[in-house]
C-alpha cells in the first residue's frame, strides 16, 4: 500500500510541475494579448489558448487539491464522531467520488469521440484536445481519491490538510 501511494505521490508531484507550468504560460499568453491589444495588433488565438490552459489547470490541480485534503468540505459531522467512525465517513465520501469521477471518466471519453470531427475558432486546433482534459482530469481524480482511502487506512488518525503547500 505505502508503495502506492509513494508512486501516485510522485506522479502528483510530475502533475504539479505541469499545473505550475500551465499556469505560467496562461499568464504570460494573457499578458501578451493586452499588450499586442495596446499596440493594435491582438492575438486572436491567445484567448482561446488560455481558456483551454484554464480548463487543464482545473482538472490538473483539483486532483492535487483532492489528495492533499485541500477542497472545501463541510466537517461538522466528522468533527462531532469517533475517530474510527471518522474513517468511515472519509472512506465512503472517497467512495461515492469515485462513482462520480468514474462518470466523468465515460461521460468524458464520450465526449472526445462526439467533438473530435469540430475544430476551434481562433485555432483550427481539433476540439479533442481541450476536452481531453476532462477524462485526464477524471482518472487522476480517481487515482488521488484511492489515494486517499489508502492513507486513511493506513494511518492512526484521520488525515486533514497539510501545511506546506500542493
Amino acid at each position: 500500500m505505502r508503495q502506492t501511494l509513494k508512486a501516485i505521490d510522485t506522479l502528483n508531484k510530475l502533475v504539479g510541475i505541469a499545473v505550475a507550468m500551465t499556469l505560467g504560460v496562461m499568464s504570460i499568453l494573457i499578458i501578451m494579448q493586452i499588450i499586442y491589444r495596446i499596440v493594435g495588433y491582438p492575438l486572436h488565438w491567445s484567448e482561446e489558448l488560455a481558456r483551454y490552459l484554464m480548463v487543464y489547470l482545473v482538472f490538473l490541480g483539483s486532483s492535487l487539491a483532492l489528495r492533499h485534503h485541500r477542497l472545501v468540505a463541510i466537517e461538522l459531522l466528522p468533527e462531532l464522531v469517533s475517530e474510527v467512525n471518522r474513517k468511515v465517513i472519509r472512506i465512503t465520501v472517497m467512495a461515492i467520488c469515485i462513482v462520480f469521477f468514474i462518470l466523468l471518466l465515460v461521460q468524458g471519453i464520450d465526449i472526445l469521440g462526439r467533438v473530435s470531427v469540430q475544430s476551434s475558432a481562433a485555432m483550427g486546433l481539433s476540439m479533442s484536445v481541450p476536452y481531453a482534459a476532462i477524462p485526464i482530469g477524471a482518472v487522476l481524480l480517481i487515482m488521488n481519491a484511492v489515494a486517499v482511502i489508502l492513507e486513511t487506512i493506513v494511518s492512526d488518525t484521520v488525515p486533514q490538510a497539510k501545511e506546506e503547500g500542493l
